[in-house]
């Protein structure tokens, strides 16, 4: 079957081969540094345990935005406090890809916050 891809099918293979496997690592050096193990791990998902606590969670979840997020503001400054123009593309460039990377960390802070709400709502009997 011939498919015809669109400039947006393209361009999200690009960004898939590009932060796919660095983002999903981050989860699984995550669940490696809590002393556990991912169930299965592709370039755009890791099945992660099913009985990890909230904190450990969030740690899980929330490492790829900590680390991309954190990026994109020491790289941002960096690029503020260039000294000639060569510095200032590099660092643009730079700042460039981790703010690619940190918006695909949102959907992972959205997880986050479902799984919060979900922890935080009362069982239907106590209304």
């Amino acid at each position: 079957m011939n498919r015809t891809y669109s400039t947006f099918d393209n361009t999200m293979d690009l960004l898939l081969r590009i932060f796919g496997w660095p983002h999903e690592a981050l989860h699984v050096l995550a669940l490696w540094i809590i002393g556990r193990r991912a169930v299965k791990m592709t370039r755009t998902y890791v099945d992660i345990p099913d009985d990890l606590s909230t904190p450990e969670y969030i740690f899980v979840a929330g490492l790829p935005a900590m680390v991309f997020f954190g990026g994109l503001g020491i790289t941002a400054q960096a690029l503020f406090s260039a000294t000639n123009l060569l510095q200032a593309v590099m660092w643009f460039a730079v700042s460039s890809l981790f703010g690619l990377a940190a918006l695909g960390t949102l959907g992972d802070i959205l997880l986050i916050g479902q799984r919060l709400f979900e922890d935080r709502t009362p069982p239907p009997d106590e209304f």
